[in-house]
């Protein structure tokens, strides 16, 4: 018997979503001074057109006669088979390699395209650890 004058009746919806940007609204004045100047959305990109794409390193590891495999995800632009890349280790390039395969979700592919989870296939031996950037960089 003590719930009663305790229910709630369900707000709706559309009340809940105009209460929630009237809330934004004031939050937003307060920061900027002005809400009715500050973006109603930004668009987030995941790269510009002509910039060279970058692969960033969560795992290294060795296949023995094909070369080194680094797993990660693709943080801007394109990554092809094929590509000239070059590592970066914070601002220091640690070493240039070719891009001999790519592999997403145990399938063979010939592009990584910006924020997919992918494993390339590096040429040779190169001193990779995670979070190492991998930047395509111009052929040869």
């Amino acid at each position: 018997m003590g719930w009663f004058g305790k229910k709630r009746d369900p707000q709706d919806a559309n009340e809940m979503l105009r209460r929630y940007n009237e809330a934004e609204t004031a939050r937003l004045a307060g920061m900027t001074g002005d809400a009715s100047s500050a973006p109603a959305m930004v668009p987030h990109t995941l790269g510009t057109a002509g910039a060279p794409a970058e692969f960033v390193v969560e795992d290294v590891f060795t296949i023995t006669g094909r070369g080194q495999v680094a797993t990660g995800k693709v943080s801007s632009g394109t990554i092809r088979v094929g590509d000239r890349i070059v590592v970066l280790r914070g601002a220091t390039e640690i070493g240039v390699s070719e891009l001999t395969g790519i592999e997403m979700f145990r399938k063979k592919a010939t592009a990584a395209p910006a924020g997919t989870m992918a494993g390339l296939l590096l040429r040779g031996k190169l001193d990779l650890a995670r979070g190492d950037v991998i930047r395509t960089g111009p052929s040869a």
